[in-house]
């Protein structure tokens, strides 16, 4: 029999899907930094404004089994106040202008412990929570654009009351394929 018409080993190489977790920004939020990130962010119309969690991953495990790890993870995780704060940058390496998410150590946390329990490498040891407004964005307008988004983005307080599974569709757009709750407010101060 030809090998491309064996069902073997690599049939589950075949189903690997791309996922990953955020926190999306409440409505009133997502609002204001919708029309900055459509006017410098390529990638606007792909996912809604959000704080990611666990980066973008592969994976063979089903649905199911990463909703069951994430909710173990979250179930007793009590809301998170997450306080975003002044504008900021990853140039050189990374042509991205952000909105900053003041330290937070029950968000770090999370981010850890997520990524140990989905059995994923952490990407990044020192973790840098953010709103991406700006990306793409050439080195000599970088000054440029980050003075005309600063005026726009106050300081603002939200506690974040679930977090996101998602994944790409066939389009490229990212959509939420499973929500977890947080219950409560957090008792732990938002600064680490």
């Amino acid at each position: 029999m030809d090998e491309q018409y064996t069902i073997g080993g690599n049939l589950r190489e075949r189903r690997r899907s791309k996922y990953a977790v955020v926190t999306f920004l409440p409505r009133a939020l997502s609002d204001v930094v919708a029309p900055l990130r459509e006017r410098f962010d390529p990638a606007y119309n792909l996912v809604a404004p959000h704080i990611t969690l666990v980066f973008p991953f592969d994976t063979v495990r089903p649905l199911d089994e990463l909703a069951g790890l994430i909710k173990s993870e979250t179930e007793n995780e009590k809301s998170i106040q997450v306080q975003l704060e002044s504008i900021g940058d990853f140039y050189p390496k990374s042509p991205v202008i952000f909105w900053s998410v003041r330290k937070n150590q029950q968000l770090t946390e999370l981010y850890f412990r997520l990524h140990v329990r989905l059995n994923i490498p952490i990407p990044y040891k020192n973790f840098v929570p953010h709103v991406t407004v700006a990306s793409e964005i050439s080195h000599h307008r970088l000054i440029i654009v980050k003075e005309q988004i600063a005026s726009y983005l106050a300081r603002e307080k939200f506690h974040t009351e679930s977090i996101d599974l998602i994944t790409p569709l066939v389009s490229g757009k990212w959509v939420s394929v499973r929500t977890f709750p947080l219950k409560g407010y957090s008792d732990k101060p938002s600064a680490s």
